[in-house]
This record gives C-alpha cells, sequence and structure tokens, in this order.
C-alpha cells in the first residue's frame, strides 16, 4: 500500500514537472521577459545584402512593367544591352507633370468687363506652387488681391485659363463670382 502511494505521488510529481517544462519552454526567460518590459529590446541587424536584392527586384519589376507598357525597350549593342526610352514613353514623360512643369507663365488675353469679378480659392498646402502661379496669372489679368485667396477685377477670366485650371485639377479650389451691385466694393477696378 505504501508503494502505491509512492508510485502515486511521484506519478503526479513527474506530471508537474512535465507542465512546469513546458510552461518554461512556452514563455521567454526571465531576463527576456525583464528586458521587454523594461524596453531593452535587441536591435535587429540590417543585411544590406538582402536590402540590395530587394531593391534590384524591384528596379527590375519596374523596368518590366514600362516594358510591357511600352515605354522602354531592351536593345543590343556589341555583346552590351542597354535600356532606351521609347517614343511612347518620351510623350508620356512631356506629359508627366507633377503641376510644376505645366505652370508656365501665359498670356491670356485681358479682357475689360462691365462687372466685377471676384476669385475666390483654396488650394491646399501641398499645392502651394499652384497657388503662386494662379495669384500670378490674376495678377497680369490685372485683378486685384483682397485677401491672399480672395482676387476682384473689373476684367473677365479668359476659356484659356478656364481649361488650364481644369487641366491641373485645380477646379474643384476655386469659385468665381460675378458680381452685378455694387456695395462696400465701388471703388475696386474703376
Amino acid at each position: 500500500m505504501k508503494n502505491n502511494k509512492t508510485r502515486e505521488i511521484l506519478f503526479h510529481i513527474k506530471d508537474a514537472l512535465r507542465t512546469t517544462r513546458e510552461i518554461f519552454d512556452i514563455l521567454p526567460t526571465y531576463r527576456e521577459m525583464r528586458r521587454r518590459v523594461m524596453g531593452y529590446m535587441e536591435i535587429p541587424k540590417f543585411d544590406h545584402k538582402e536590402w540590395q536584392w530587394q531593391e534590384e527586384q524591384r528596379f527590375y519589376a519596374l523596368l518590366s512593367k514600362l516594358r510591357k507598357e511600352g515605354l522602354v525597350q531592351k536593345q543590343r549593342l556589341n555583346k552590351e544591352s542597354f535600356w532606351k526610352i521609347t517614343k511612347k514613353g518620351l510623350e508620356k514623360l512631356s506629359n508627366i507633370s507633377d503641376g510644376k512643369s505645366s505652370l508656365r507663365d501665359k498670356n491670356y488675353s485681358k479682357e475689360k468687363s462691365d462687372n466685377l469679378n471676384l476669385v475666390i480659392f483654396d488650394i491646399p498646402e501641398k499645392l502651394k506652387y499652384k497657388r503662386a502661379w494662379l495669384r500670378k496669372q490674376l495678377k497680369f489679368l490685372g485683378f486685384e488681391m483682397l485677401q491672399k485667396s480672395v482676387w476682384i477685377g473689373k476684367f473677365g477670366i479668359p476659356k484659356e485659363l478656364i481649361y488650364d485650371l481644369k487641366d491641373l485639377k485645380m477646379l474643384p479650389y476655386l469659385h468665381i463670382f460675378k458680381i452685378y451691385k455694387k456695395g462696400s466694393l465701388m471703388n475696386i477696378g474703376d
């Protein structure tokens, strides 16, 4: 009987030890837990070769995409190969614009108007170069600044300017009003 009890106790201790060992295998060590809690994480090592390989893969994927779109082509010359931009690629390149290259000063035709025109705009900060361009064009057309984004004048807005504003995707930020009755703005444009 004594043997049975001893065997049963040892069996339970063995199970408890196995469970404890499994718990410690799952949990990080005390030192690792302390480091995590205290903020001492190991800095992962930077693998320059892996990074370089990934960058090369992105570059070749981009070249492949451009080739499929017909924007570039690969050519060989004396066992050397090189990439050349196609005519279609040149056209696309000339059309691609972050807005800055197409913001050339233009000589829009000035047209006197019997009524006052009020131009109000709220162009986002990230498009500030477009905002500066618009101010310059309004000044050239003879408009006067009431506030930095509010301009008034006895001049019409040329259709070419409207088309350019549409191409530059600026119309959502712009409002143009025609004022038929003068109020406190009587002296402007006279």
